[in-house]
């Protein structure tokens, strides 16, 4: 049995507008000759397209799937969404058997009995609380804002650019000594008497003159040093009494009171029993220390060469 044909389907007419006629610019014209222009175009839905145009759309496409180009292209997307699924940007703490023994012989040394398993995972945890500190601060830029820090660094670095001298002759050692003799005198000594007060006394002058003429005076009592200091070093009195102390000591004569001498604990009335002025030291007194400041000052002139060396890769400028 024959099939029914479908009926064929019509458009609508358009309806027609008349054209506006020349020489009429008003709005209403205007608008008038915009939709007859709009009416006159036959509505197409965007997928109502007619089968050739359809057709060079598949073909466009294919072209493109096909090309060498875009398979390349769909390929390297590819590589890089994998490569970034199966890698780690985290910064790795490496945790090798070498340094769990090491952290293991550092908690024998300090407690005498060998780590148990839970000690070696707190000693672990603690390692790596502390890198990730470490890497923090670096990350931060806290090395270079901590004075201490910054000191720290510039003598290890020292430490590495020296190098290590060679074990000097007697004649170097000798002839280091002979260069640097004001290096090696002895201090100053001094043996006196301290009447101590805690606050500055009501009538120093009356109490000085009194000493002077030979009266004894009890100060207060609680000073470390004790009322009889006998041959002490200027510097160590220097650093107990105060450097104005040290000061007057120096220009007193032997059996000479004087007062009060303000220090950081209080208050002095100071008498010089005797002075022992500073001396040549003999090389024999001293040659281990000699000896040993030859080595530092070999040291001191490697580091300087090395920082030559150095010094040409920065630009020094001045603002």
């Amino acid at each position: 049995m024959p099939r029914a044909r479908a009926p064929a389907l019509r458009r609508r007419p358009t309806p027609r507008t008349a054209a506006p006629q020349r020489g009429s610019f008003g709005r209403d014209s205007a608008r008038g000759w915009r939709r007859s222009c709009f009416a006159m175009v036959p509505a197409i839905h965007p997928f109502d397209r007619p089968s050739h145009q359809r057709g060079a759309m598949h073909v466009r496409l294919t072209r493109i799937v096909r090309d060498p180009l875009f398979v390349f292209c769909l390929l390297g997307a590819g590589c890089f969404l994998l490569f970034a699924a199966l890698t780690d940007e985290r910064e790795v703490i490496v945790l090798s058997d070498s340094l769990r023994a090491n952290l293991a012989d550092d908690f024998t040394l300090l407690h005498g009995r060998p780590p148990s398993a839970e000690d070696i995972d707190e000693l672990t945890n603690r390692y790596v609380a502390d890198e990730i500190m470490f890497r923090e601060a670096l990350a931060r830029s806290l090395h270079l804002n901590d004075a201490r820090v910054r000191m720290m660094m510039i003598e290890k670095m020292r430490f590495l650019l020296a190098d290590e001298p060679a074990e000097p002759s007697d004649e170097a050692v000798v002839a280091h000594y002979a260069d640097n003799l004001e290096r090696y005198t002895s201090e100053p000594r001094y043996t006196l008497r301290n009447i101590f007060f805690r606050q500055r006394p009501g009538e120093p002058e009356t109490i000085l003159k009194a000493l002077r003429n030979g009266a004894e005076i009890d100060g207060d009592p609680g000073f470390w040093l004790g009322a009889e200091i006998v041959d002490y070093h200027a510097s160590v009195l220097a650093n107990v009494l105060g450097p104005e102390a040290l000061a007057t000591l120096e220009a007193m004569q032997p059996g000479e009171w004087r007062g009060p001498i303000a220090s950081p604990r209080g208050y002095h009335f100071l008498r010089l029993d005797e002075m022992v002025p500073r001396r040549p030291l003999r090389f024999a007194e001293i040659s281990d220390q000699v000896r040993e400041d030859w080595s530092n000052a070999q040291r001191r002139a490697s580091i300087a060469r090395r920082l030559d060396g150095l010094r040409d890769g920065y630009a020094i400028r001045e603002r």
